[in-house]
């Protein structure tokens, strides 16, 4: 063997056996784990003892191929979310949701979720995510119908009221609403990039007033988001009611602050009986 191979395959070595470390260690977080097994995949580092970077993740750690690429995925898409989103995209199976949506909405994505000011959770993201396009039969994108509303009973709000029949086509509009959210997290988040970057092309803005101003509007669009059936008319006879204003339908922001503890034990109750 020639010295320069034989130096080469010493350093392949020293390399994967760092990488392997990280790999066991933590396993110590996905992002490491999954970069780790890139570059071992990348060089071929397993070719002295495997014969294959399948057979490698098999006999070495105990993997299929399908799970170390899914590792290997969600650390790369991981490592280049923006610094002020990338703590909460801090479990693989987080970020294996993340990436079923398009890399330019994955920041606003996360800042949505979080601005709910409730735990982050693949079930959030999944909840935040995209439509997929509907294609038909040639391929082509084609417009779906909407699916029909399931019966009346079987509808309900988010404290577990039945919804009103004639409320069911107005509840289902909430997706309009998060729309315009997700929006407002986009333009911020790209503010946010200008301002800790030093952008120039942004020189003259005031990102501070810039900011407050869209989480205010942020704050108040979300009150057309659908709730709860309102306590004080059932959604019966909204044109009269102050609380819903017409709608029969109230955000979670007016249930939490205008809604008596009475109505919501009364509503916990019920919802107990059935």
């Amino acid at each position: 063997m020639k010295n320069h191979e034989q130096v080469m395959r010493i350093r392949e070595d020293a390399r994967l056996s760092e990488l392997e470390k990280v790999i066991a260690k933590g396993k110590k977080t996905f992002v490491e784990v999954g970069l780790a097994l890139a570059e071992i995949r990348d060089l071929r580092l397993y070719k002295r003892e495997y014969s294959s970077f399948s057979e490698y993740c098999r006999e070495k750690w105990g993997w299929n191929k399908s799970y170390a690429y899914d590792i290997i995925q969600s650390a790369e898409v991981a490592k280049r979310l923006p610094e002020k989103v990338s703590a909460i995209a801090d479990t693989e199976s987080k970020v294996r949701e993340l990436r079923k949506a398009p890399v330019e909405e994955r920041a606003a994505i996360l800042e949505a979720v979080a601005a709910e000011g409730k735990t982050v959770t693949a079930a959030a993201i999944k909840r935040h995510l995209p439509p997929p396009p509907v294609r038909a039969a040639d391929g082509t994108p084609a417009v779906a119908s909407p699916p029909p509303p399931p019966p009346p009973s079987k509808m309900v709000d988010g404290t577990g009221w039945p919804i009103p029949t004639q409320l069911i086509p107005l509840w289902h509009r909430s997706p309009e609403v998060q729309e315009l959210l997700t929006a407002l997290s986009r333009v911020k988040g790209a503010l946010r990039a200008a301002q800790e970057s030093k952008d120039k092309l942004f020189a003259e803005v005031n990102f501070s007033s810039a900011l407050s101003q869209l989480d205010q509007a942020w704050t108040d669009i979300k009150t057309a988001k659908p709730f709860a059936v309102c306590p004080t008319c059932q959604g019966q006879l909204p044109d009269q009611c102050t609380l819903c204003r017409g709608r029969g339908l109230i955000s979670e922001h007016r249930w939490n602050t205008c809604v008596t503890s009475e109505d919501k034990a009364f509503r916990a109750k019920a919802r107990g009986k059935s």
